[in-house]
């Protein structure tokens, strides 16, 4: 069994997804499994994942049926006790595995994300995301307004999100909202470092659908507060 799971789905992803699965199996931490769904994507990102001969790389082709079902299938396929997210478009550091896991076992947390420089298409780096909060309670306030997470920067305690349901069908922020069911019950936390690159380009979801972005938002803030209120 894998000390770590790599959860990567991917949707026509031949551009980047090679440089993004080099980053993971480059990483100090060895004793990983990566996990890619492919969500039947009809460019070259199957032949790109072929070129690569690393045993733990699992490589599944799907039907198209959107993120929330493949990070669902993902998780299924995932056998270690901790998963970490990562994004086919995305660069993980080196020692981000290692170090992401230790802070999580260090501060007994179930969640934890970390900071990100942004880069372009073509990998220069455009500035930072540095998250306000850090500790849990800065991450349960902040939540209340905002998603305290960079989506691809998590890892988790795989037992604790399978049983708080996994991810659900609010398009677009499916992780914020997921994290709302997470955070006001358990210890979780942001790792002060940064750890990816985080990509930015014309392809991507968040860049597209920034209008809908905002109004699911919305909702799963009303769901964040009443959770809040109903922990106290």
């Amino acid at each position: 069994m894998p000390k770590i799971s790599v959860i990567m789905p991917v949707y026509n992803g031949d551009k980047y997804i090679g440089e993004a699965i080099s980053s993971v199996l480059a990483q100090t931490e060895k004793d990983i499994e990566l996990i890619i769904a492919d969500d039947g994507s009809t460019d070259r990102t199957e032949v790109v994942v072929a070129a690569f001969k690393d045993p733990r790389i699992l490589y599944f082709k799907r039907p198209h049926e959107g993120l929330v079902s493949t990070l669902n299938f993902a998780l299924t396929k995932a056998k270690a006790k901790y998963v970490a997210r990562m994004d086919a478009d995305d660069v993980a550091y080196p020692e981000r595995l290692s170090k992401q896991l230790k802070y999580m076992q260090d501060n007994n947390l179930v969640l934890c994300g970390t900071w990100a420089d942004m880069i372009d298409e073509d990998g220069d780096k455009m500035g930072d995301l540095r998250f306000p909060p850090v500790e849990a309670g800065a991450v349960r306030s902040y939540a209340i307004l905002h998603n305290p997470f960079i989506h691809p920067t998590v890892m988790f305690d795989k037992d604790i999100i399978v049983k708080a349901g996994a991810y659900r069908p609010f398009k677009h922020v499916e992780d914020y909202e997921l994290w709302t069911r997470i955070i006001f019950k358990n210890k979780v936390g942001n790792v002060p470092e940064k750890l990816i690159a985080y990509r930015l380009h014309s392809l991507q979801v968040t860049r597209r659908q920034n209008k809908l972005m905002r109004a699911s938002s919305y909702l799963v803030r009303l769901y964040a507060l009443r959770r809040a209120l109903l922990r106290f």
